[in-house]
Parts: C-alpha cells; sequence; structure tokens
C-alpha cells in the first residue's frame, strides 16, 4: 500500500512538473511574440514618419498606402494639397524620435513619442525657401491595429508641441 501511494505521489509531482515547465514555455512564447510586436510597432511609426516626409516633398502619398488606415492618409492628403494650393512644399526632417512607452493589448497599440523636427517651406515652382526652417518638439499619440500580421497607423494625436529656439539648422 505504501509503494502504491509512493508510486502515486512521484507520478502527481512529475505531472505537477511537466504542466509547470509546459507553462513556462508558453510564457516564454508569449514575451517573445510581445517583444516582435514592440519591435514590428516601432518599424511601423519610423517607417510612417519617413514616408511622411516623401510624400510631403512630393505630395503622393501612395507610399503610405498600406502603413496607416484610410482616414489617416485622406487627413495627411489635405494636409498636403492645402500647402499645394498656396505653391508649397514642406522639406522636413526628423531630427530625433524616442520611443516613450509603448502598450500593446491584443490588436491594438498605443505608441508615446517624442519628437524633434525640423520644417523648411519650398515653392513648388521655383524650390526656393519661402518659410525659413523651424525646429519643433512633439509628444505624440500614435495609435496602431493590428491586421493580417501587420500594425496600421489608425490614429495619430499630437500631445503637445512647442517651437523650438531660432538658428535650428535644416539638413
Amino acid at each position: 500500500m505504501r509503494d502504491e501511494k509512493a508510486n502515486y505521489l512521484i507520478k502527481s509531482l512529475h505531472f505537477v512538473f511537466l504542466v509547470l515547465i509546459f507553462e513556462l514555455l508558453l510564457s516564454a512564447c508569449t514575451q517573445i511574440e510581445k517583444a516582435k510586436d514592440v519591435t514590428l510597432v516601432k518599424d511601423a511609426v519610423m517607417r510612417y514618419n519617413k514616408g511622411l516626409i516623401e510624400a510631403a516633398k512630393t505630395g503622393n502619398v501612395e507610399s503610405l498606402k498600406g502603413m496607416a488606415s484610410d482616414d489617416v492618409l485622406r487627413r495627411l492628403y489635405h494636409w498636403i494639397a492645402a500647402w499645394e494650393d498656396s505653391d508649397l512644399y514642406m522639406d522636413a526632417t526628423a531630427k530625433d524620435i524616442k520611443f516613450k512607452n509603448i502598450n500593446i493589448i491584443g490588436q491594438t497599440a498605443r505608441v508615446l513619442t517624442a519628437e524633434d523636427w525640423i520644417y523648411e517651406y519650398k515653392s513648388i515652382k521655383t524650390k526656393r525657401v519661402a518659410l525659413p526652417a523651424s525646429g519643433i518638439y512633439y509628444e505624440m499619440e500614435y495609435i496602431l491595429q493590428k491586421r493580417d500580421n501587420k500594425w496600421v497607423i489608425t490614429a495619430i494625436n499630437i500631445k503637445s508641441e512647442k517651437k523650438k529656439d531660432r538658428g535650428t539648422e535644416h539638413k
């Protein structure tokens, strides 16, 4: 009887041990997936901003399709068109984009950044500077949705904006 109880206890301990190992492996896989998503979210924000710079120069938002929702692209298009109506395009440089917080819950990510930008507006016709370079510091919020294993920006909010001192160089 004692041997049966001992065998049962050993088998039960083995089972508990295997369950714990399985849970640890599952937890590790979840953490790896979350770290992968954080990297993909950061990449999505950086690619969007690179595309934004190009779209502002060319007036073409096509390269941003798939990176941002139709609503975000529509707003960007109208913003660019308003400058083009005044014969201007934006020549911008993102000097620094720092990720302050990335919160991913399920298929939604909320990203807070601190961004230093330099803007200069030029004439579309002459390519000459129409509005001199100015630096602006932004605190931004990006909302992303995971669609078909790809992170898409669905909303962008300016949390704060501060013009920087003159003497800012534009490269």
